[in-house]
């Protein structure tokens, strides 16, 4: 990957974006610890992109500023972009070149070596390719070119628009797993808008969610909803009608999922030991049991459909977000 260096921290101080009378971002607060991971999440239009493009330097905001190492980016973001890598929105190659002269084009645009050049295309696993045309390249083939172009620089910063945005199975597994070992080896602050949420889980130190333009949450992704939502509990028993009613009197309403599968919300109130027990003793067959928290898709939707969330809110201030 290159010589590790020193990450970048960000901080984004009251910043908003409008196009005409249309305001895209509203007093936008955050602060990335330098080497952290932030993945920003939430519905399609609600500003990730936008601020991922003011951080990359492509739009200026309309007030506030963004600040990398306690320095201004805004008026003069060339002084800071040779530390900072990435892209946004569909990623864009000379499809009539080969992986390879793409990649030496912008090694001799941003003074840096083609063996470098060559070095990111084996990083990203297509080394063997780096002759063909990108013009006959599949989706995942592009996803992984772009990964190498954000790469180039070994950036102190990387931003990433949506990198396993279309991705199968498999080559979701690929990427996730080359930005694992990207945040590994070069110690870079990594800020990633997606709308895979395992992989924003696995990867990312801390979540921005952001709606119609505001964040209304920032922290671990580990504690969004906490106190929404509940953790649940699956049992697979015989019969199942007599488990849910051995439930129902102990206050925990279930519900069906399968044949012999059933699944309650659970209340910490309620000790699972005890009530595994509490079957048993009904003469009801408890084969398996196991308590799971709702994933990161479930509880970000859940979060922002909440009558608790303060729909006036706008955003965090600097001073609350993480150190």
């Amino acid at each position: 990957m290159g010589t590790e260096r020193m990450a970048i921290a960000v901080d984004v101080r009251h910043v908003s974006k409008s196009y005409g009378r249309n305001a895209v971002l509203r007093d936008v607060c955050l602060h990335v610890p330098a080497g952290s991971a932030l993945g920003l999440v939430g519905p399609n239009g609600a500003g990730k992109s936008t601020l991922l493009r003011i951080l990359l330097g492509v739009a200026r905001p309309s007030l506030g500023n963004v600040w990398y190492n306690d320095r201004p980016l805004w008026p003069h973001p060339e002084e800071h972009l040779a530390n900072v890598g990435g892209f946004v929105d569909t990623p864009w190659f000379y499809p009539q070149l080969t992986a390879q002269e793409n990649m030496w084009m912008l090694a001799d645009l941003t003074q840096k070596s083609r063996r470098r050049a060559d070095e990111v295309l084996a990083f990203v696993h297509l080394q063997a390719v780096k002759h063909e045309r990108v013009s006959g390249f599949s989706h995942g083939m592009r996803q992984r070119l772009a990964l190498a172009i954000a790469l180039m620089k070994n950036p102190a910063l990387i931003i990433l628009d949506e990198p396993q945005d279309g991705l199968d199975p498999a080559r979701l597994n690929e990427m996730r797993h080359l930005i694992e070992r990207v945040r590994r080896e070069s110690g870079a602050t990594l800020i990633m808008a997606s709308h895979v949420m395992p992989d924003i889980e696995q990867l990312c130190d801390f979540i921005a969610v952001f709606d119609e333009g505001r964040i209304r949450y920032f922290g671990a992704p580990s504690q969004l909803g906490r106190g929404i939502i509940s953790d649940e509990v699956f049992w697979e028993v015989s019969p199942v009608d007599s488990a849910i009613g051995c439930l129902a009197e102990l206050g925990i309403t279930a519900r069906v999922t399968g044949s012999s599968c059933i699944v309650a919300p659970w209340d910490d109130q309620f000790d699972l030991g005890d009530v595994n027990r509490m079957l048993i003793k009904k003469d009801i067959v408890v084969r398996t049991v196991a308590r799971r928290r709702a994933g990161l898709d479930v509880r970000l939707l859940t979060y922002l459909e909440d009558s608790h969330v303060d729909a006036r809110s706008v955003g965090i201030s600097a001073a609350n977000s993480p150190e």
